[in-house]
């Protein structure tokens, strides 16, 4: 515990060094929806009055408030996968997450015996409804598109709409998002319990955040069904690429420059340097599949996102969300629902 308020302290010691005046952006929580959501919906077991299982609901709702009091945000963002996915990335890869359907998410194992897969959907489908009727009552601003992931929405606003004196804190466990981890956009990862700065990333991974994204290409990632390069374990780039710790970004050019240099410095001999050059095309198509430094989303739903961000973000209205609540069975889970009303979105700015 002692490790975690070190950790958050040093995430928000910016905004007390530069005295940053607090206004509604001035310090941006921006949540991956769905990312939270599953996670919660397979691992929760938590039920309503009527014996429902609602641990998807709750669970979310719960997760994005420890957030909010850890990270002690100005105003919140939840961004949801739009209906499809990422058509680009399928169309660019038709592999892209095609082992989501085969290797199903199941509901928490205490219904594992209760539920077939048609239940499954139903509950996974209804909670969802309710969350978003509940985020709706919240003074929250969410956003979801057809077409378009949450990862180049999420990133969208990081790194176009934020000013430079504006600081993001993205939620979520996707490893990607670490890429954008700089001096004033931070990652919470709500199951390690972790505030990602370029300290600890550096830390954790002995490299640069900056430099992520080139490991991650490498190492590919198999939630996604990218294929990586064999053997560009982390352990093994920063032996044989020490560049990669240094502060320089290194580019994916740099990088076939390098095992080129290093080709012929080593007479061939170290396979890793000939394995990533005759890997090129793959490393290639990773890097497009996966940077979120410069998301390729259309004019059309960028001029979305910064109207939807800049639209008036209404006040908590306490009675009609105990309301929502009241209907869908869930107020007994929240224990002191006014003193977590009030702990929770207290301290939001939505003028």
């Amino acid at each position: 515990m002692k490790e975690l308020y070190k950790n958050i302290l040093d995430s928000v010691e910016t905004d007390r060094t530069r005295n940053i005046d607090k206004h509604k952006n001035s310090r941006v929580l921006i949540i991956d929806g769905l990312n939270t959501f599953i996670r919660c919906w397979s691992s929760i077991p938590t039920m309503n009055d009527d014996g429902d299982h609602v641990g998807g609901v709750t669970g979310a709702l719960k997760s994005i408030g420890y957030a909010i009091r850890q990270t002690q945000p100005t105003r919140v963002v939840v961004v949801f996968d739009g209906k499809g996915g990422s058509q680009r990335r399928k169309k660019t890869f038709s592999g892209y997450k095609a082992q989501r359907d085969k290797n199903k998410l199941r509901v928490n194992r205490a219904y594992a015996d209760l539920m077939n897969d048609e239940d499954e959907r139903e509950s996974m489908k209804r909670q969802f409804v309710w969350l978003n009727e509940m985020l709706y009552g919240l003074p929250l601003t969410t956003m979801i598109y057809d077409g378009v992931e949450a990862d180049d929405i999420m990133a969208y606003i990081t790194t176009n709409i934020l000013k430079e004196d504006e600081q993001a804190v993205i939620m979520s466990t996707d490893k990607d998002f670490l890429q954008l981890v700089n001096d004033t956009t931070i990652v919470w990862s709500p199951t390690k319990k972790k505030m990602y700065n370029t300290k600890l990333v550096k830390e954790e991974y002995g490299i640069e955040s900056k430099n992520l994204l080139l490991y991650r290409v490498l190492d590919g990632d198999k939630s996604d069904n990218i294929p990586g390069v064999y053997g560009c374990g982390i352990k093994t780039l920063v032996k044989r690429f020490p560049e990669i710790t240094e502060e320089k970004k290194l580019s994916v050019d740099d990088l076939f420059q390098l095992c080129e240099e290093k080709i012929e410095e080593t007479k061939g001999k170290i396979k890793i340097y000939k394995d990533i050059v005759k890997s090129k095309r793959q490393i290639l198509l990773n890097e497009d599949l996966m940077q979120l430094d410069d998301v390729d989303i259309s004019g059309q739903i960028k001029m979305k996102t910064l109207d939807r961000f800049n639209e008036p973000i209404h006040p908590l209205n306490k009675m009609d969300f105990m309301k929502i609540l009241l209907k869908y069975k869930v107020i007994g889970n929240f224990g002191d629902i006014n003193d977590w009303l009030k702990t929770t979105f207290g301290n939001l700015i939505t003028d």
